[in-house]
């Protein structure tokens, strides 16, 4: 317990926390509370139906002392009385098109639409989504805006049937839910956000990747704040915090090769390491890291950083050899970070690390943009440059303490970091939770992780959006107001998830360069194959065979493959658009993977894998003419990349 009467400001954390879409009705689970440690739930986050069940996020509010000190949690036990103040929005379908990142030399003009150098050519200018549905002075039809929910006491609304977000859409004023308001045992605030329902509100049919016109749905972002009356009868407002929701997390516990916090966390640096030397576990290792989780959503990765591969960078003989500082390991540190993709794109590097296509990707083979790939942060590339230059601190990896073990900052800062580790921080065309306007430093307040507020919202900056506009002051991106986050995002999310799929074109393998595998995932180790090779009357021949990448199956196989790993019918975009369309009906009959325990032989297999579950999908037949190798692309992705994948 600490003094009460220390208490000076108030702050709500996370400062952005991350709801995530389900179809279940009544079942939800609570998002990551404490770094390194990803949600769970012991029902493999589906109810008893077999619906997915909502993510979560529940909002704290912490005491700070005059100096700035985080000095404990207020709530109900030692009677604090919050009241918590919500309002959300989605102003996707009355917002601009997504078109390009619009802070890349591409959105300037610089490179065409087939990643070409043009020297003084135009900037991109996106039009406004549904111009043709409504005129200027009716776009306000277009934004689903409910009303704001006040919540406050123990154990509120616990079968959500009050404290709804309900607003309406179009002409025709479509109801659309976005979601609701509770509190836990102790007066904490959880948000549930929408239930994945995505649909045209005038019977339009999906036509693009990010920009289906007449069409909206369920995400939704906006601002968290908080009364708090302490018990010598002070009210305290809350610095506040951010709420969005985005789509389902289908890969529980892979984590980005950038991760939202890494990328908020270059911004608030400005690309500059914070310390005088960098620590290998704490700043060098997750990049490492992560390159080898991603092994279990594609194949490719698999191959290259995967279990036996010779940078599988969870192998501990490896991890004690990059954790040594001498000179006689400088080489090989030298030849991993230059493996790297250089952040400032001064040059093109098509098989540099991470295997990602990036903002300005065009899937064209000729294309001269080096932002065709993707990067990690400024701030990674910085800690791994000192690293391999022996620059670093050796230590020791680092113990997850439970939430009663955190000092009060540990808990606060950790529910922030926990919150957006499961994020994507690129690349962006446009995204998952959120997209390009996050790396940069003008969407922020004075404190950190903050989203600044704009006090009263402005929706129209002209016939057309250009990047000038974007970036300038006093633009979209000079304070936010509820919706202002998601908006940028692909309208609906399902359209988007279901073309994010991996070597478009072959410029690495059949399986690389992929999208944001870590939500997406592309190749799956199937329940199937897992129960082979978990068999103890299996030989180890077939085991391995099961386990090997080239047995995945593709994530998105019933939808946009056969159970071959082929492409659904034709050629045409009307062939593909009916697996999206699928996808956007049916998104909750796919597989989401879980780490599964496997306890056969420790030299031939790991003792963790992650594992397809919850998949109701039919099996699919191959229908009319079939792609002979799904490494081809369609012809019409060349024709306009930037309407489909």
């Amino acid at each position: 317990m600490f003094d009460l009467k220390l208490v000076k400001k108030v702050a709500i954390f996370p400062s952005i926390g991350i709801a995530r879409v389900g179809n279940s009705p009544d079942a939800y689970f609570v998002g990551p509370t404490i770094p390194g440690e990803s949600a769970s739930d012991p029902d493999d986050f589906r109810d008893k139906k077999g619906r997915i069940k909502r993510q979560a996020p529940k909002f704290y509010v912490y005491g700070i002392d005059a100096k700035g000190n985080i000095l404990g949690e207020l709530n109900e036990s030692n009677g604090a009385k919050v009241e918590w103040r919500v309002e959300v929005a989605n102003k996707k379908s009355a917002w601009y098109n997504f078109d390009i990142a619009l802070d890349i030399p591409a959105a300037q003009g610089d490179f065409d639409t087939n990643g070409n150098a043009t020297p003084g050519g135009l900037p991109v200018l996106s039009q406004k989504r549904n111009r043709e549905y409504v005129s200027d002075t009716e776009r306000k039809l277009l934004m689903i805006e409910p009303k704001p929910q006040r919540i406050s006491g123990k154990n509120k609304n616990p079968k959500g049937l009050t404290h709804h977000f309900e607003g309406t859409i179009g002409t025709n004023k479509l109801p659309v839910y976005l979601g609701e308001l509770r509190t836990d045992a102790l007066g904490r605030l959880l948000f549930l956000g929408g239930l994945g329902k995505s649909d045209s509100f005038n019977g339009k049919k999906l036509t693009t990747f990010a920009n289906n016109e007449g069409w909206h749905d369920d995400t939704s972002d906006g601002p968290v704040d908080a009364s708090v009356k302490l018990p010598d009868g002070r009210v305290l407002e809350a610095e506040g915090a951010w709420v969005a929701t985005a789509p389902t997390n289908f890969a529980v516990g892979v984590q980005a090769f950038t991760t939202g916090y890494d990328l908020i966390k270059d911004v608030i640096c400005a690309g500059n390491p914070g310390r005088n030397k960098p620590r290998f576990f704490e700043d060098i290792y997750p990049t490492l890291k992560h390159l080898t989780i991603n092994q279990w959503v594609n194949a490719g990765v698999s191959r290259e950083f995967g279990w036996g591969s010779a940078y599988e960078f969870d192998n501990d003989a490896l991890i004690a050899r990059l954790n040594d500082k001498s000179d006689t390991n400088r080489p090989f540190r030298q030849t991993i970070f230059e493996s790297f993709r250089n952040p400032d794109y001064a040059k093109m590097e098509p098989l540099a690390w991470p295997p990602l296509y990036g903002d300005a990707v065009t899937f064209n083979m000729n294309s001269t943009d080096p932002r065709s790939w993707y990067a990690v942060t400024t701030l990674q590339y910085k800690l791994l440059k000192r690293w391999a230059m022996g620059d670093f601190i050796v230590d020791k990896p680092p113990v997850c303490k439970p939430w009663q073990e955190r000092t009060p900052a540990e808990q606060a800062n950790g529910l922030t970091e926990a919150s957006l580790e499961e994020t994507l921080g690129g690349p962006f065309h446009p995204g998952c939770e959120f997209t390009w306007p996050m790396r940069q430093a003008i969407m922020y307040s004075k404190m950190p992780f903050r989203i600044k507020r704009r006090k009263v919202a402005k929706e129209d900056f002209g016939v057309a959006i250009s990047p000038d506009i974007a970036l300038a002051k006093g633009g979209p991106l000079d304070g936010s107001a509820p919706g202002d986050m998601t908006k940028w995002m692909a309208v609906p999310w399902q359209s988007d998830t279901s073309s994010c799929l991996s070597a478009y074109r072959a410029y690495a393998g059949e399986y690389l360069p992929t999208f944001w595998p870590a939500r997406v995932p592309n190749d799956v180790l199937t329940q199937e194959d897992y129960k082979v090779i978990k068999n103890t009357k299996v030989s180890n021949e077939v085991k391995i065979q099961h386990f090997s990448p080239d047995a995945r199956k593709k994530w998105l196989r019933g939808y946009i493959f056969d159970d071959q790993g082929n492409f659904i019918g034709g050629n045409s975009i009307e062939d593909r658009l009916k697996g999206v369309t699928k996808f956007t009906e049916e998104w909750y009959k796919i597989g989401i993977l879980l780490k599964k325990p496997l306890a056969v032989d420790p030299e031939l297999f790991p003792e963790e894998v992650w594992v397809e579950t919850g998949r109701s999908i039919e099996k699919t037949k191959l229908k009319g003419k079939v792609q002979e190798e799904v490494t081809k692309r369609p012809a019409w992705v060349d024709m306009n990349p930037r309407h489909l994948r």
